[in-house]
């Protein structure tokens, strides 16, 4: 079955503060009065929707699919909100030429004088630049949601800071995904999927979508996809607390974005860490109206997706 999206699961992130002041041969001089923190991330990967559903499969002993595609690391003044130090973007790209550079990626270092802070991580994939506008305001352009997680911790800094900790990264989004069990049609350049639950922004310091706006996404379709069948399409949502209701309209578009076929799901249970899904003729009918049958499941693997959310 062909993937259009992949699971991100133990990602891991190792802090150590290194409280010494002397520089090495290829550092530069940390200013007086000042530390460097050095944040490293180990332990992490993707694992298939489909070795996690297999019968047996421990979610702990996934293959390795490929790296993070993006991580990012800012610092604010916990006291004022104002951001103390830029957004340092690593991309997993950077890193795939070099072996040895990859199994490291990536990690960190900052120098900051003794204060109170608050440091935000996010993990997600996808291409779009993301914007930190506060921590309460957290998008990325043309309203995408990517698959993303987050860390948001408070700590104070000072000559007797001791922070060598492990922490773990929360999963922030839900997902929904349509499984189209019939062949693409030839002239379909692309899916839709408009949203009346969840939202674009994300507010780091509850982890919920600031906003509950809805949300309408595209994901377009490569040539070679047509005449397939069994394609997944999936899409993200940052939700106004940790589950919501909302319905969808999914539309399988031409060019121009004439309407080839329309389905309607009402109801349908989205959760955070969960995989909401839909399988089915896809492309049969326009203007089909699909019954949702809502459950329930508890949480019981932080960082993965706890489970799938079936409609069908």
């Amino acid at each position: 079955m062909k993937r259009l999206q992949i699971q991100l699961t133990s990602l891991c992130l190792m802090l150590a503060v290194l409280t010494s002041c002397q520089s090495g041969p290829d550092e530069t001089s940390v200013p007086e009065g000042q530390y460097t923190v050095t944040f490293s991330v180990s332990n992490y990967r993707q694992v298939s929707f489909d070795d996690l559903s297999s019968p047996g499969t421990s979610r702990a002993d996934g293959a390795i699919v490929m790296s993070l595609a993006n991580l990012s690391l800012t610092v604010f003044n916990a006291e004022t909100g104002e951001r103390v130090v830029p957004t340092i973007l690593h991309k997993s790209s950077d890193y795939e030429s070099d072996a040895e550079t990859a199994m490291t990626f990536p990690q960190f270092s900052v120098s900051l004088p003794q204060g109170h802070y608050r440091i935000l991580v996010l993990g997600y994939n996808g291409s779009r630049e993301c914007t930190i506008a506060s921590l309460n305001r957290i998008s990325w352009a043309d309203d995408y949601v990517p698959n993303t997680f987050l860390y948001l911790e408070e700590f104070t800094l000072n000559e007797e800071s001791s922070l060598n900790k492990e922490i773990t990264l929360r999963h922030v989004v839900a997902a929904f995904r349509v499984t189209a069990e019939d062949a693409i049609p030839a002239a379909m350049q692309k899916m839709r999927f408009i949203s009346t639950a969840g939202g674009t922004v994300l507010d780091a310091t509850t982890g919920f979508a600031s906003q509950s706006t809805g949300r309408t996404s595209e994901i377009a379709v490569p040539a070679n996809y047509v005449g397939k069948a069994g394609v997944d399409f999936t899409v993200y949502l940052f939700l106004p607390g940790e589950q919501a209701t909302g319905n969808y309209t999914v539309q399988a578009l031409a060019n121009g974005d004439a309407v080839l076929s329309e389905k309607r799901f009402y109801d349908v249970p989205l959760r955070i860490n969960y995989l909401t899904e839909w399988k089915g003729k896809a492309f049969e009918a326009s203007g089909e109206d699909v019954p949702s049958v809502q459950s329930g499941f508890s949480v019981k693997w932080n960082m993965e997706w706890a489970d799938t959310l079936r409609l069908y």
